[in-house]
């Protein structure tokens, strides 16, 4: 497997350990969650004595940091994906991006609760500086682009991607904790975010891609 240098490419270099470990990590996520997250319980997942993690990760924060900078990585692609098969509009294409954004978080509910865990995370950890930066960039160069072509071109661009940011991430959390359908008995996320890029952010709705 291949993973992300510091400076965004692909690092062919990586230990293999240390990537067969970060991969024991995010099956953990997947199958239990955060629950009994331990650098004992990855090592035997990955099939490695008990020390080998404290040689490739100082600590368990700065294990569960290259991942939460895999996942952020992993966000980072599935908008591009979205962007690149977005209609030719800015408008279009930053519709589509928070879109994606919701679906991948709802997708990977745990490993997307750990990137916004920082008491769990070595917030300093290099990669995981770059990667979660890169994907907050990413953002806010699509709204970049539609506020160029003449959309709330009048507003703040670092706090325009903000509230952007805000409320796809609240829909994506509150979906995912279960409080968004107990609170309204509506199971599906699509009609809040319908509403939220329709009415309150005045983007173009492309309804098929929620489906």
């Amino acid at each position: 497997m291949l993973t992300l240098s510091a400076n965004g490419a692909y690092d062919v270099n990586m230990s293999p350990t240390r990537v067969k470990l970060i991969d024991a990590a995010i099956s953990h996520l997947e199958s239990d969650g955060l629950y009994g997250l331990t650098l004992r319980e990855i090592a035997r997942s990955a099939g490695v004595s008990h020390g080998t993690p404290v040689r490739h990760f100082a600590s368990l924060a700065a294990m569960l940091s290259a991942v939460a900078a895999r996942s952020f990585d992993e966000l980072k692609t599935s908008l591009a994906a979205a962007v690149q098969l977005a209609a030719d509009s800015p408008l279009d294409r930053l519709a589509a991006a928070g879109t994606a954004y919701v679906q991948f978080a709802t997708s990977n509910p745990s490993a997307y609760e750990l990137m916004f865990r920082p008491e769990l995370l070595d917030s300093d950890e290099p990669d995981y500086v770059r990667a979660s930066r890169a994907a907050f960039e990413q953002l806010a160069d699509i709204t970049a682009d539609a506020q160029a072509a003449g959309w709330r071109a009048n507003l703040d661009p670092m706090t325009l991607t903000g509230v952007l940011w805000a409320g796809v991430h609240g829909i994506a959390s509150l979906s995912i904790q279960g409080a968004l359908s107990a609170a309204t008995s509506i199971d599906d996320f699509a009609p809040f975010l319908d509403l939220f890029v329709g009415d309150l952010a005045a983007l173009p709705i492309n309804s098929e891609a929620l489906s």
